[in-house]
């Protein structure tokens, strides 16, 4: 028996499980955004082809889903108008940005951007800080309808966001009243 035969036979099951890993990544590169509905189904966005749905990133959410290899994460969490006293969409996203403001160290943020999802309004802010020594820089969108207003967190690492952003917008404007 040839004495190489065991390295080779090891060097050729690693080549074939590495094909097989990579076909499974370009898999779940290639696909599709599909619809996930929120608050009883009374809201919908987009979830990219490769991100999941969580529950672990914030217990207060509504919707929560993202992509650990990629760094990408996205939470909404959505408030009725009825609850609070005569808040406009400005006040909206100056109190949520505020609590934010106070968690992250070396706090930072954007002018907003002005946004039409739909027949919704919306305003952006590019935020960013630190967390336990992490830095983090989010997205924080507050979209106003009827009846709600929506907090869309969506948050990566600095070295992966600009690589995120892609997913990040499709997220935002698949948002959608049902």
């Amino acid at each position: 028996m040839n004495k190489l035969f065991p390295t080779r036979l090891c060097f050729g099951l690693l080549l074939i499980s590495l094909l097989v890993s990579c076909d499974q990544v370009e898999q779940l590169i290639k696909q599709e955004a599909k619809p996930v509905s929120f608050l009883n189904g009374t809201f919908s966005v987009l979830k990219p082809g490769s991100w999941s749905t969580m529950d672990d990133l914030n217990e207060g959410a509504n919707l929560q889903m993202g992509n650990l290899f990629k760094e990408a994460y996205v939470v909404i969490l959505t408030e009725s108008k009825q609850d609070l006293d005569n808040m406009g969409m400005q006040d909206h996203s100056d109190l949520t940005r505020s609590f934010l403001r106070e968690v992250l160290k070396n706090y930072q943020e954007s002018q907003p951007v002005k946004l039409d999802i739909g027949s919704h309004s919306a305003l952006r802010y590019r935020l960013s800080g630190s967390v336990d020594s992490i830095k983090i820089v989010y997205w924080h969108v507050t979209i106003e309808t009827g009846d709600h207003f929506h907090q869309m967190l969506l948050w990566s690492l600095p070295s992966k966001f600009s690589g995120n952003e892609a997913d990040f917008n499709s997220v935002i404007r698949s948002f959608k009243a049902l």
